[in-house]
Order: structure tokens, then C-alpha cells, then sequence
């Protein structure tokens, strides 16, 4: 004891600084843990999910030694570098917050073992038995968005959704239709992107080519803005003429004129509890998934 304390009076006196990749190699460990995103950096930077997402994340790791490095792997260059990484083990686990994309790391980093945490859904859950999962209950969210509809007497329902690649777009989609079944139609059912320009582009067409429509279920906050927006332009007032309902929660659902009625998603949740589940499989726990209940939040626009 009294050898050590004179190593740490001594490190003190020289201005040592432990150097991190030799304290790596001695403990076995990197004290760190990658947060992949297969997502093009613009969609990052401009949906406020993923920002709710890595606030989680980095609000849970303060709490510990570790840090969190932001792993970009949109293109195939991209993808290439982070399975070399992980093949050198460079991380100590990874969380992934666009699982539904890039299945190709995903098969690599099951056949290297690293820990491994999903935020979000993978179609038939093929990782379940070596990866933790840990996402929110899209079909039950949309179930309460269209009930909410149901209840406001809307029969001439639309709804406007993110890529039918994405496995939250055809969950929602398929919430909607176990409360609202024919008087959703699939016709009536659009797919583009999340942003407030595809809601906006969207909604114009669905005028033009449904005649009327009293009720519009957004896939996003973002998507329900433009909707909103498309209506002003036609002269038709939310609520009174047509009821829009978002999804989400995001601030921006407070803002928009008038506020939006919206299924909030305990994403800054999902992602401190992503977090704490990398750290315990660091540690040896085997994984796990967990389902996230989503709630609605009544505003105006309903």
C-alpha cells in the first residue's frame, strides 16, 4: 500500500497522465462503447428521435467510466471501417439506433461476439437470441392514435408514414388498421420519408386524388407539420374541418398552430436503458429484450 501511494505521489509530482490504450491493453477492456447509426448523417442531424436517443445514452454513460463514440456507416467505405473495428475489438459493446438497416454489421458483430444492444426492431427478431433489444411498442402507439380518431367520429381517414422499409412505418400502419380496419383503406395509407416537406407533399396529393378527408394519422411530428401546413393552403381548419394526430412527442408538437395531439415514445428513456444494458452485458448478462409502452398526448389538433 504505501509502494502505491508513493507510484501516485510520484505520477502527481511528474504530471503523469495514465495513457488510455495501456490501460486498455492491462484491464482488457477500451471503456468505451459505439453507438452505430446506419442512417445518412443529414437524417441524424435533422430528426430529433435520434438526438432524444443519444441524450439517453450520454446522459446514462456520465455516470460511469465509459465514453460513447459515434460509429457513421451509411455507405459501404463507411461500413468496411466499422467492421474492421470491430473485428480489432476496438469497443467494448455497441448500441445500434438504426438496427433495420446494415444487417451486414449486425451479422458481424453476432459472429465476433461483441456486446450488442438494439434500439429498435428487426423484422422476425433474428438477433433475439444474442443481442438485447430494446424498443418502444409502435402498433400499440398507432392503436391509440387511431382510437383517439375513432373516438372524434372521423370516417375518412389517411395516413401518412415514414419508408415502408422501416419497420416503425408498417407497424404503425398496422396499429391503424387493427382499430380503424375498412374505414382505413390501404389506398388510403401513404409511405415517403419523416420530414415536415413529405408530410407537406403527401397531404397535397391526398387532396387532390381522395376528395375528402376529415382525419390524417402522421407517422411523425415532422410528417403532421407539413400535413398541417397543406391544409392551411387549402382554407381547411384543424381541427374543425379535418382532426391530425402526429407521432412522438418532440417539442416541435408544441409549437405547431394549432398544438398537436401526438403519441409520445419514451425515447430519452429508451436510450439511458440501452445504455445501462451495454454496460451489465459488459459484464457478463445475457441478453434481454425489452418493450416500451407508448402514451397519447391530447392537444389541439384533434
Amino acid at each position: 500500500a504505501q509502494a502505491m501511494e508513493r507510484v501516485r505521489e510520484i505520477a502527481q509530482e511528474i504530471g503523469f497522465v495514465p495513457n488510455a490504450r495501456g490501460r486498455a491493453l492491462a484491464m482488457g477492456k477500451s471503456e468505451t462503447i459505439a453507438v452505430l447509426v446506419t442512417e445518412p448523417l443529414g437524417e441524424l442531424f435533422s430528426d430529433p428521435t435520434y438526438s432524444a436517443f443519444l441524450s439517453g445514452i450520454s446522459e446514462h454513460l456520465a455516470e460511469s467510466d465509459y465514453l460513447p463514440a459515434l460509429l457513421q456507416a451509411s455507405s459501404s467505405r463507411e461500413r468496411e471501417r466499422v467492421r474492421k473495428h470491430f473485428e480489432r475489438r476496438t469497443f467494448d459493446a455497441v448500441i445500434s439506433i438504426t438496427p433495420y438497416e446494415g444487417t451486414e454489421l449486425l451479422d458481424a458483430l453476432r459472429d465476433i461476439g461483441i456486446p450488442t444492444v438494439l434500439c429498435g426492431q428487426v423484422e422476425g427478431h433474428p438477433y433475439r437470441s444474442c443481442f438485447s433489444t430494446i424498443y418502444s411498442d409502435d402498433v400499440e402507439g398507432a392503436e391509440l392514435a387511431a382510437r383517439c380518431m375513432a373516438q372524434r367520429g372521423r370516417k375518412r381517414c389517411v395516413a401518412i408514414l415514414g419508408p415502408r422499409e422501416n419497420p416503425a412505418a408498417t407497424d404503425r400502419a398496422r396499429g391503424y388498421r387493427k382499430v380503424l380496419d375498412e374505414a382505413l383503406p390501404e389506398e388510403n395509407i401513404v409511405y415517403t420519408g419523416w420530414s415536415a416537406s413529405d408530410g407537406f407533399i403527401a397531404m397535397r396529393q391526398l387532396l387532390e386524388t381522395h376528395g375528402e378527408i376529415d382525419g390524417v394519422l402522421a407517422g411523425s411530428d415532422r410528417i403532421a407539420e407539413g400535413v398541417i401546413e397543406a391544409l392551411r393552403e387549402r382554407r381547411l381548419s384543424v381541427p374543425d374541418d379535418v382532426s391530425v394526430i402526429g407521432f412522438d412527442d418532440h417539442p416541435i408538437a408544441k409549437s405547431t398552430s394549432p398544438r398537436l395531439t401526438t403519441i409520445r415514445q419514451p425515447l430519452r428513456d429508451e436510450g439511458k436503458l440501452a445504455a445501462e444494458t451495454a454496460l451489465k452485458m459488459i459484464d457478463g448478462m445475457t441478453p434481454v429484450t425489452t418493450v416500451l409502452h407508448m402514451s397519447l398526448v391530447e392537444r389541439e389538433s384533434v
